[in-house]
């Protein structure tokens, strides 16, 4: 995002173009290794989907992949809950920001900012998305490490 920023300034086109498409890629895996992570904790270890309305056992599946009353560094059954909370909120953000940076690449193919003289929408975009970055920086912080 940084790049396709720096690119606009310089009104490269190309340049644009080539950044915003591998920052939709990316938001793209990441929205995709999200939604694998939560579909193992909810299906459990077996995979079996049929139970995931039970809040027991979607507890009992997100406790078996490494958070428990067994494992020293778990909490209550509300960390599951917060986990799915946080993660969720910040997927919704990240999905967003993947169509917004979409759209913005479309109107880059289409040179509506090459008509207009600069490519500010493409600069207002990136604030977004490096606001969802700096959040996830927070999250997996206090999440994955912690």
């Amino acid at each position: 995002m940084v790049l396709a920023v720096e690119a606009g300034h310089r009104m490269d086109r190309k340049g644009v173009t080539k950044w915003l498409f591998w920052t939709v890629i990316g938001g793209l895996i990441f929205v995709g290794s999200q939604a694998w992570e939560w579909s193992t904790f909810i299906a459990g270890p077996d995979g079996d989907f049929s139970t995931w309305a039970d809040n027991a056992t979607l507890t009992q599946n997100f406790y078996g992949r490494g958070f428990g009353p067994d494992n020293p560094i778990a909490g209550p059954v509300q960390y599951s809950q917060f986990f799915f909370f946080v993660t969720g909120f910040h997927g919704t953000h990240v999905v967003s920001g993947v169509i917004l940076n979409f759209i913005i690449l479309l109107n880059v193919l289409k040179g509506k900012y090459e008509g207009v003289g600069h490519y500010e929408m493409v600069e207002k975009v990136g604030l977004y998305w490096h606001f969802i970055d700096l959040v996830w920086v927070f999250v997996f912080t206090f999440y994955y490490l912690v």
